[in-house]
Parts: structure tokens; C-alpha cells; sequence
């Protein structure tokens, strides 16, 4: 082999691998074929549409309509107690139950939780945002541990344990986030909390900010802002302490259920002047509850007796019920957001069903009564003597992943009792193809069903979201993941009249998506290649902030701290991956890693970046796995370089189908970071990243083939691989790629056409003489493809590469 080829030895060059901070976020780089430059920082002008989204638009603000009332009541009640690395609290799960058998009775739909560690707050969260919407009326409780940190309220898990200052973002919970996240969905906004015992982590200090500066945890809580329509309640006075008192309840929630119970119709603002009162009374006036309201409508824990179907009092005795007998009633209905169990259930039950009691509720999901647009909560016990057709079922499950389905369907079960007796429900829900093919993950509107872009199977996906679109063209959710498969057909037109038609339908998701979209028509190229956003874009993810949406929280985020100068920019930003984060959001954890290891730079902090990546890693994020393969193998952040185990993490980034880590994994063995180079298996990952579009795996693969000649391969297949990398256009790879293939011989090139020929199923044998037969079955490919072929060597080969990305696309919104 000719030496020529060494002095460009693209397989060693660059950074292995490149830190993933894209992560996956479905329209964040479209990869395409044209070229690209990297991003540079936007001016502040740029981002002064945030403050008036709508209006950018040309769209009317959001406001309350006074006039009409909630659609739903919900409730998130959590009480924390057996704390395992903290003094455990004795009344906080009681206080917990108390609290949420008084609002099941006010008609709230429930979301109780009892010791939750930092992994189910996430869980909790992200179910709170798909169970409600801008017409909700939510109140969440919580009693448990918090503390104070500079400004900055926190609750506190039963499995927190504070060792490092970098610790807080994972051990603990911010009131901030949880009251943005809590407000954006919701119509009116009750948060109250019985949780400032003493400092359960006395003399640590923590990072809470942008800035690098511990502060000490303190006892209580500080004052905090409220969102329009809100309420926040304290136990006890900003930095006070509260009392555990000697019942069975703490003494503040004590009085609420009193206060509750005596006047459940008042006002919240009257009734809280009662439970003042009491704690007052009841502490020696140690303890005097707290308020910061923003309230302008009223609001109370009345549950509303006028609305048809939600007489909550008129209960049955369990005892009286006799137990199901005979052959369960079985229900094969269509999975929705509400699943209409009554109508189904009068028109299919032998026995009838006019009036009904639920004995036993599903194990998985809730029962609620809707009337028109209004939904309530079902006491247990609760009989139906109209309206049973108002019975409505609601998934409540954990997002499940639809390849990890064995069947695309869920099955839950309960019994109902009618004329005193029992029959069993058997209940099952199946997935719209639609959303089995390409529901969306974190979707505010999905039904609890998703798939990662990458694992879209485009041709099945597109049939089912059209049949859908054409069953249901009022249906949001079906025209967003119509946009979607779009999408990953790289046809941006047809996805953003999908993702318009699907916003106005109301779908929350939608608004990042055209953002995004913005940006990818800005981008259009190179995989992993960053461009800065424009206003429009800006203005729509913000859009999607203001609704609620955790993937907008992070794109948002993400261009504000990376790329905004100025400092209060950059800060807003960290808040919104910060509030992305607390759902269990990876893609922020890789951003905000990627952001303190990058060394040179003023916010240059390696541990800290270390720990949200390991964070992600810890979630099972592919890009998380890749983040650490780079730490790994380049010892960032000050660790020790352990190329073993960054083969590890590549190798399980790689398999969950990351689409860059296949051609670090071919660097290593390039490079004999494992041993002595092996270049048969560095051109073998090579391949499996040119494979998922990574320009680098062609250029490098082509540059290893022309230098050391593995066994079975020849100069065709590195010009091949060459023009595959340089059609992709990654600006770097694609130049490597063209000073190979100006170096190549002409019948190297003419090869590499037929190697391609080949692969697009031309029946030719590559030989490097391109004689009439290759000439003939050209032709035939031109025919096929309704394409002209330039008589240049190199264009010619180009034409063939970009063919054969059409005839083999790879799943772009993977970057």
C-alpha cells in the first residue's frame, strides 16, 4: 500500500468521542444533505421576545375565563416520614392521609404518595403533568422534611443524603420548580406545606445556582413568590420551626381538618384564619402558619353537590355487597386520555346497571365522574343512582415504552355491585396503532405510551397516524405524531402542517415541536452540529414553557445558558433545565454536565459536571452512557483515564442506539487505546456509525481501508465510504473524506461507484473497470431512481452516495 495517505490520518483526530448534549431531543439537529457552521452566541435583542410570547405570534395572551368553572380538581398529596438518612417524621404520613381523605371528599382526584425518594418525586411530577391541564384546579400537600438555602425553598425525600455541595439537585426537591411545573398546568393552585421541622442536615452547605458560591442549609423555609391564581400555605412562619405535637397529627394539619370539616364550603382565605387561630391556641402562640397568596378567584374544598354525578356522601356498607360471583364481565375498549367504562358497561352487563356502586377500584388506574367538561373524583364506596354512563376510566400507570410491550394493550380489573350484586370487571384497553408506533415521551397529552425517535418504525408508523388523522381529525395527539414520523422522513414540510394543525388542536407538545422545526430548517445539516435559534423559534418554545411542557423547559433552557451573554439570561436558563431536571428529564442532566466540564471556561466545574452526568447514566440514557464513555476514556473532570470502562459505556450507548458512539467505540481500536490497534474491528464500528448517519464513521473508516488494507476490503470500499461521509456534510468529516478522495486513483473511484451500484442492487461485480456492463447497469439505476448520472468520476460518486441514503435513510432525530 502506498504511504501516501498518512499524512491525513482522519481516525486518530478530534475529541473521543464528542460529548453528547443534543441527547435525542427529537427535531434538535435534522440531518440532511447540505452544509453547516457552528453556532455562535446570539445577541440579548435576540431573546427579548421571550417576554411576550404570544404577542410575538400575533396570538392573544393566556388568561383565566372567571366565568366558567374548573374542569378538574386534582390533588397531589405526599407525606414523608421513615426518612433514611435523616430524623423520621411520626405524623407525617398520617397528616398526609388526613389531608387526602378530606379532599377525596371535596371530589378531588387523588394522587396520594407515601415516602418518596427522589426518584419517585420525579415520578410523581411527570404523572401530575400528564393527569391535569390549564382548566385544573390542583392542591398539593406535602408533610416531610424541608429546609431553606439562600433563597431557594427545598423538600426533602426520605432517601436524601447531603455529603457533597454538589449533591442538592439530586437529593432534593426545588418548591420553585415544582411551583412552576404545578402553575403552568393548572387553572388554580393550592400548594400546602407542613414540613419545616428542625434542619435534618445540620452544618452542610450546598451549590443552589448558576454560581459556584455554598450556602449553608438552614431550619424553615424563606418567603416565596406565588404564580398568578396560586396559594401557598406554611405551616409555621418563614424561618420558623413547626411543631410534631403530641397527637396523632401535627398540630397545623390538625386544625386544617378541623377548619375543613367545620366550614367546608368557606373560602380558603377565611378557612386559613381559622387554622391560624387554632395553631396559634393550640402551640402557646410558638407556631403561627404563614401565607403568600396571588389568588383572584375563590376558592374552597366545597365538592360542589350541584353538579350531577358527584354526590360523594351517599355511600353503601362493603359488607352489605355480596362477593362477584360467576363469570367476569370482560371490556375490550380503545385506550384514550378518558375511557368511557360506564357507557360500555350498562350496554355489555347481564344485570342492571341503573344504579351502581364501585366495591373495588382498578389496580392500576382511577375511576372519576365527568359531566360535560367537568371531572371529579370517586370515593370509594360511591353510589351512582343516575349518570352511570359518566363513569370514566383514567390510566394512571408509569410511562411504559412500547418496545418493552408485550402486546399493545393494557388490562386492569374492579367490581361493581348493582341491586346487591357483584361483578367483576375485566378491563381491556388497546393502544391506537398511532400511539403504539409514535407516542411521544413526557407528552402532556399522551396516553402514557412512547417511543425515543431512533426507535420509530417510520413505514408502519406513517400508515397508522394517517388512518388515525383520517378517523379523528380533531384529535391533537394523532396529528403531533403524524408530524413526527414526518419527521424521521426528513419531509419538514409535511411535519410542521402536522405540528400547526395539532397545536391548534390544543396539543401542549406542539409548540416545542415548530420551535424545534424552526431550528432544524436553520440547521438542516450534520448531525450533532449546533446553529443559534431564531426569535420565532424562541418565542414558540417559550410558548411551550408557558404551557407546561418539560421538553420545552430544556430547549429553552439550553439556549439561554449556552448561548445568551448575558448573565440574568443565562440564569433563567439554568432555572429552566433546573425545572426540566426535576422530572427526571436526562437530556438537561447531559446539558448541564457538558456545561461545567468544559474546561478553560469560567464555569469550569468538574465534579459538578460529573454528577449530572453520572445522574443520567443512572436513568439509563443513552447519551449519558456516551457522556461517560468520553469522561472514561479522555479522564475529564479530573478522573482517571479507564479506557476499559469507557469501552463499557460506549458499548451500552451503542446498543441502545446512540447514533455517534459506534464510531468512538472504532477510534479506540484505532488508536489501540485497548491493546494493539485493530483495524479490521475500528473499520467494523466504523460502518455501524456511518450506518446511523455519523459522517465520521465514512470519513474514518475510509481514511483506515486506505491506509492498512483490512482483509476483504479494497480502495473502492474507502471511496465508497468517503462519499457516503461527504454527501452528509458534517463540515470537518466532509473535508477529510475529499482530500482522501483526491488522493485515491481513478480506478479506486470508478470501483467505489460500482461498490455502491452494488449495494442500491445493481447485479455488477466491482472491479474498477467501468466498462459497458457497469455503464448498462447505471442506466438502469438512473431509470429506477428517475436520475441523470455526470459523466465526473467524483460527482458521479456523490450522486451514487446521496441515492444511497435516500434508498437506506437512518433515523436523523436521534441527534
Amino acid at each position: 500500500m502506498a504511504t501516501d495517505y498518512k499524512p491525513e490520518p482522519a481516525a486518530s483526530r478530534g475529541p473521543l468521542p464528542t460529548f453528547a448534549t443534543w441527547c435525542g431531543s427529537g427535531v434538535a439537529a435534522i440531518v440532511a444533505l447540505a452544509s453547516a457552521t457552528p453556532a455562535t452566541a446570539q445577541s440579548d435583542q435576540t431573546y427579548a421576545t421571550l417576554e411576550r410570547p404570544a404577542e410575538v405570534l400575533g396570538m392573544p395572551g393566556l388568561s383565566i375565563d372567571l366565568t366558567t368553572p374548573a374542569t378538574r380538581r386534582y390533588a397531589l398529596v405526599i407525606g414523608n416520614g421513615a426518612y433514611r438518612h435523616a430524623p423520621s417524621l411520626a405524623n407525617a404520613v398520617a397528616d398526609a392521609r388526613l389531608v387526602a381523605a378530606v379532599l377525596k371528599q371535596s371530589g378531588y382526584i387523588v394522587q396520594e404518595y407515601e415516602d418518596l425518594d427522589r426518584r419517585g418525586f420525579e415520578a410523581a411530577l411527570r404523572r401530575m403533568i400528564t393527569d391535569t391541564g390549564k382548566g385544573s384546579e390542583i392542591v398539593i400537600y406535602y408533610a416531610g422534611h424541608g429546609v431553606q438555602i439562600g433563597n431557594s425553598n427545598r423538600l426533602i425525600p426520605v432517601d436524601a443524603e447531603i455529603d457533597s455541595i454538589y449533591d442538592l439537585p439530586f437529593e432534593t426537591v426545588s418548591l420553585s420548580s415544582l411551583l412552576s411545573i404545578a402553575g403552568a398546568r393548572s387553572r388554580s393552585l393550592v400548594v400546602i406545606l407542613d414540613s419545616c421541622r428542625d434542619n435534618p442536615f445540620p452544618d452542610r452547605g450546598a451549590i443552589v445556582g448558576l454560581d459556584a458560591i455554598p450556602q449553608e442549609l438552614r431550619t424553615g423555609f424563606a418567603a416565596q413568590d406565588s404564580p398568578v391564581n396560586s396559594l401557598i400555605v406554611f405551616s409555621t412562619s418563614p424561618g420558623a420551626v413547626a411543631l410534631d405535637g403530641r397527637g396523632a397529627n401535627s398540630p397545623f394539619t390538625e386544625a386544617l381538618y378541623q377548619a375543613a370539616i367545620a366550614a367546608p364550603d368557606a373560602p380558603l382565605d377565611s378557612l386559613l384564619k381559622d387554622v391560624r387561630r387554632r395553631v396559634y391556641s393550640v402551640t402557646g402562640g410558638r407556631q403561627v402558619p404563614w401565607e403568600s397568596s396571588s389568588l383572584i378567584e375563590t376558592v374552597s374544598f366545597d365538592s360542589d353537590p350541584s353538579v350531577p354525578g358527584f354526590q360523594n356522601a351517599l355511600t353503601t356498607d362493603a359488607a352489605s355487597v355480596a362477593e362477584s360471583a360467576g363469570v367476569p364481565l370482560a371490556l375490550s375498549l380503545p385506550l384514550d386520555r378518558k375511557v368511557r367504562v360506564g357507557t360500555a358497561l350498562r350496554e355489555t352487563a347481564t344485570q342492571p346497571m341503573d344504579a351502581v356502586t364501585v366495591t373495588r377500584p382498578p389496580q392500576y388506574g382511577r375511576l372519576e365522574l365527568t359531566s360535560g367538561e367537568t371531572t371529579r373524583g370517586l370515593l370509594p364506596l360511591t353510589q351512582m343512582t343516575e349518570g352511570v354512563e359518566n363513569l370514566v376510566y383514567s390510566n394512571s400507570q408509569p410511562e411504559l415504552s412500547a418496545l418493552a410491550m408485550t402486546a399493545p394493550a393494557i388490562t386492569d380489573e374492579f367490581t361493581v355491585a348493582s341491586e346487591g350484586k357483584a361483578q367483576t370487571v375485566q378491563l381491556t384497553l388497546n393502544v391506537d396503532p398511532c400511539d403504539y408506533q409514535a407516542g411521544d415521551h413526557l407528552d402532556p397529552e399522551g396516553v402514557g405510551v412512547a417511543r425515543y425517535p431512533n426507535e420509530i418504525d417510520v413505514d408502519a408508523a406513517l400508515t397508522a397516524c394517517k388512518d388515525a388523522v383520517a378517523r379523528k381529525p380533531e384529535n391533537g395527539r394523532f396529528h403531533y405524531q403524524l408530524g413526527r414520523v414526518h419527521l424521521a422522513l426528513l419531509d419538514l414540510d409535511a411535519a410542521e402542517a402536522e405540528f400547526t394543525l395539532a397545536r391548534d388542536h390544543g396539543h401542549t407538545r406542539a409548540w416545542h415541536a415548530l420551535g424545534m422545526l424552526v431550528i432544524a430548517r436553520e440547521q438542516i445539516t450534520a448531525g450533532a452540529a449546533r446553529t443559534r435559534a431564531p426569535e420565532e423559534a424562541l418565542a414558540l418554545l417559550a410558548m411551550g414553557v408557558d404551557q407546561g411542557d418539560p421538553y420545552a423547559y430544556h430547549s429553552l433552557g439550553q439556549q439561554l445558558l449556552e448561548l445568551a451573554d448575558d448573565p440574568t439570561l443565562k440564569r433563567q436558563g439554568f432555572d429552566l433545565l433546573s425545572r426540566s431536571l426535576e422530572v427526571g428529564h436526562t437530556f438537561s442532566m447531559n446539558t448541564l454536565g457538558y456545561y461545567f466540564l468544559q474546561e478553560g471556561t469560567d464555569h469550569y466545574e468538574p465534579e459538578r459536571g460529573l454528577r449530572y452526568v453520572q445522574e443520567s447514566a443512572a436513568r439509563g440514557d443513552i447519551y449519558g452512557y456516551d457522556n461517560m464513555g468520553w469522561v472514561m476514556l479522555n479522564g475529564a473532570g479530573g478522573v482517571a483515564r479507564d479506557p476499559k470502562a469507557a469501552l463499557d459505556w460506549l458499548r451500552k450507548a451503542s446498543e441502545g442506539g446512540h447514533p455517534r458512539a459506534p464510531t468512538s467505540i472504532g477510534r479506540m481500536y484505532f488508536n489501540g487505546d485497548l491493546g494493539v490497534p485493530d483495524f479490521a474491528e475500528a473499520v467494523k464500528w466504523y460502518d455501524e456509525g456511518l450506518s446511523r448517519g455519523d459522517a465520521w464513521g465514512g470519513a474514518n473508516g475510509a481514511w483506515v481501508i486506505a491506509q492498512h488494507t483490512p482483509e476483504g476490503l479494497t480502495l473502492g470500499d474507502a471511496a465508497a465510504r468517503a462519499a457516503k461521509a461527504i454527501v452528509l456534510r458534517d463540515a470537518e468529516a466532509a473535508a477529510s473524506a475529499r482530500q482522501l478522495i483526491d488522493k485515491l486513483p481513478l480506478n479506486a473511484l470508478d470501483m467505489g461507484a460500482q461498490v455502491m451500484m452494488r449495494e442500491l442492487g445493481a447485479d455488477i461485480v466491482p472491479d474498477g473497470a467501468f466498462g459497458p456492463a457497469s455503464e448498462a447497469a447505471l442506466a438502469t439505476l438512473g431509470e429506477t431512481f428517475t436520475k441523470t448520472f455526470p459523466a465526473d468520476r467524483k460527482e458521479r460518486l456523490n450522486e451514487l452516495a446521496r441515492l444511497y441514503w435516500v434508498a437506506n435513510p437512518f433515523p436523523v432525530t436521534v441527534f
